[in-house]
């Protein structure tokens, strides 16, 4: 794709122009469709009369990439490697640095792409969802197909860990966010982006429930790094953990977990994302295990930490909204209604989230219109989510919703929709 072309095409539809608008009296209308998908390379004077036509200054099109601004473009790289080291603070105001000191328009097309790949990345990465979608319609729609060979190097980096982002956090397609993954890997050298990229492939994996390969690409992470400790640490011993308690190896997943929470006096910033996850971890294998009473003190500890974190003003990251959500319908399966509702509030201060976990916080309204005697309530709104629970990328959530609506039906003695539900 010529870049040039995908500049034409972003200004023409910021104006609100049609692909007639702007090329009547110059060229044809296919011409610039062409020119914009970048089939065709416009000559000097045609970029000269479009800019015309498109009330820009001529240097907004007639930029090379040759003129690089290289200065900049160390600057990106340097964000780009922010984002994959999950350093938000720092990467948004950076960006927001040359957001305000920076006409892109006079940089080369790739620098502006570049800089608008890396903040989608960046609110995808956040949950700043709309953000993300509204910079991606205007900047980076249509580059898909061509993006393989026109983009740089570094460009396609940067778009690649954008899409994969976004399908792992945004659109919960993970079979898709795993191939954009694979790209990032096969794109750089970076050890330590590999490392970094394959505990990504390893988590949406394990968001689908395949952890076979889930296993392999969390070993491949720690055989890039195991001979140099590093922060990293914590997140490859969680997920060996979480694996090994998915695949009922109890007494591995145990292991793992009691070595992450070694590292955490060593690494805070790491306990700051893996605490909470590794202590709800820690608490369900002891309910595996028949100790329900420690089961139930663990996760009474676990809310009471967390309503007392949310006093604090601090934010929780993303790894505590998927705790809360759990613990959420923990203590709604249970009956527990208050702390399941204190649970929801939490959540209901998101704004934008995973939609994955609006399943949850639905499964939970339906929880507690049972727990609450309202029968009928609950039937209606059981029999809606039912109605779109497979589309949940969570079979475990899926399988939990059906049961319970099925033992409900089948105590109503409405036994077929009871099998119905489970058939």
């Amino acid at each position: 794709m010529n870049l040039i072309g995908l500049r034409i095409k972003n200004i023409r539809k910021e104006k609100q122009l049609t692909l007639k608008d702007v090329a009547q009296g110059i060229i044809s209308v296919p011409y610039l469709a062409n020119i914009e998908n970048g089939i065709k390379v416009a000559s000097m004077e045609t970029l000269i009369h479009i800019a015309k036509r498109l009330e820009i200054p001529e240097e907004v099109l007639l930029m090379s990439e040759d003129e690089a601004n290289k200065a900049l473009l160390k600057e990106l790289d340097e964000i780009f490697e922010l984002l994959v080291f999950s350093n938000p603070i720092e990467m948004e105001s950076r960006l927001k640095k040359i957001a305000e000191k920076v006409d892109l328009r006079f940089e080369s097309p790739a620098i502006e792409l570049s800089f608008y790949c890396l903040q989608m990345a960046f609110y995808y990465k956040t949950w700043e969802f709309s953000k993300a979608e509204e910079v991606e319609a205007k900047y980076l729609k249509g580059t898909e197909k061509r993006a393989a060979d026109a983009f740089s190097r570094q460009l396609l980096s940067y778009y690649y860990y954008g899409q994969a982002v976004k399908h792992s956090h945004a659109t919960c397609d993970y079979q898709l966010a795993v191939q954009y993954w694979e790209k990032c890997v096969d794109i750089t050298e970076n050890k330590d982006f590999h490392a970094v990229f394959h505990v990504c492939i390893c988590i949406n994996y394990i968001c689908q429930s395949i952890y076979e390969p889930a296993l392999g690409h969390i070993q491949q992470a720690w055989d890039l790094i195991k001979d140099e400790e590093q922060e990293r640490f914590v997140s490859i011993l969680y997920f060996y953990g979480y694996i090994y308690f998915q695949i009922g190896f109890m007494t591995e997943a145990k292991s793992r977990f009691e070595q992450t929470l070694h590292y955490f006096s060593k690494y805070p910033e790491a306990k700051k994302i893996y605490y909470f996850v590794v202590q709800l971890k820690m608490a369900e294998i002891e309910n595996i295990e028949g100790n329900e009473t420690l089961f139930q003190e663990k996760i009474t500890n676990l809310y009471e930490e967390l309503m007392a974190y949310e006093t604090t003003n601090t934010s929780f990251n993303n790894n505590d909204y998927l705790v809360i959500t759990e613990l959420m319908v923990i203590f709604a399966e249970k009956g527990f209604v208050e702390e399941a509702t204190s649970l929801m509030g939490l959540m209901n201060k998101v704004i934008e989230r995973v939609k994955e976990l609006n399943y949850f916080m639905e499964y939970t309204e339906t929880l507690l219109l049972y727990h609450q005697d309202e029968q009928g309530s609950y039937e209606e709104k059981m029999l809606k989510l039912l109605k779109k629970i497979d589309a949940s990328n969570d079979p475990v959530l899926i399988e939990r919703v059906k049961k319970h609506a099925s033992k409900h039906f089948a105590k109503s003695t409405k036994y077929k929709m009871a099998y119905d539900i489970l058939s």
